[in-house]
């Protein structure tokens, strides 16, 4: 993948990928293909995000702990009364078991969102979701 890790919390905590079909794979799965077949679909490199490993669970930090109380909280508060916490739990326990999870931002493009599901599910995705502003489709 083009960006392998990065923090996604430059400019402040992102509490959810807004606007990107994720998907995880279990270890074993060629992320390159995946990301080959992203940009075939029409996606620039800058628009794709793999996170892998320990090092990958760190830098998306999903519980929140890295950026201070407020966050933590409010991840918490999550926790208790919605249900994206079990796909973070999922995709921490896949990172953390060798797999990878791949995120292709969309820009808000119908047509992109489409291409990313196809591609996404047929190297093998799992719990593809589109993550909008207010709402997650599991797709």
């Amino acid at each position: 993948m083009s960006q392998v890790n990065p923090d996604p919390h430059d400019e402040g905590y992102v509490y959810q990928p807004t606007g990107a079909v994720t998907a995880r794979f279990p270890a074993g799965v060629d992320d390159q293909a995946v990301e080959q077949a992203l940009i075939e679909a029409g996606f620039r490199p800058d628009q794709l995000m793999a996170f892998e490993g320990k090092e990958g669970v760190v830098q998306l930090d999903l519980q929140g702990v890295r950026h201070g109380g407020w966050v933590e909280f409010r991840r918490g508060v999550e926790r208790l009364f919605t249900d994206e916490t079990a796909i973070f739990d999922r995709t921490e326990e896949v990172l953390m078991s060798g797999g990878v999870m791949v995120a292709a931002f969309t820009g808000g493009d119908a047509t992109l969102k489409d291409r990313a599901v196809e591609v996404l599910k047929s190297h093998g995705g799992q719990e593809v979701v589109y993550w909008g502003e207010w709402t997650i489709h599991r797709l």
